[in-house]
């Protein structure tokens, strides 16, 4: 067992399940890439966009876990979230996407 497993017991458990909720994040965005952010499966009824809003909660929720873990603090988030928007290029709109 190593330091960062006996400072953060459940980091690994944790990291695997946010693993697999990013899975579940790409797996939307390929479904309203091909199919609209408005259209939904016939069996669960729900809209891409609301799948899609469901699964980045799920993220953040174990974003939350983690630094309630002391994994990471909100500060370094703050600074990761600064720099990437400011790497962003000037012209994407986000709305490029929506059918």
């Amino acid at each position: 067992m190593n330091d960062l497993d006996k400072q953060f017991p459940d980091v690994f458990l944790n990291l695997e399940i946010l693993a697999e909720e990013c899975a579940e994040v790409i797996k939307i965005k390929s479904k309203i890439i091909r199919f609209g952010v408005r259209h939904y499966h016939p069996k669960d009824q729900q809209a891409n966009i609301n799948c899609l809003v469901q699964e980045l909660g799920d993220i953040l929720a174990l974003i939350e876990i983690l630094k309630a873990n002391g994994v990471m603090k909100q500060a370094e988030l703050d600074l990761a979230v600064q720099v990437k928007l400011n790497k962003m290029p000037q012209w994407y709109t986000p709305n490029e996407v929506e059918k």
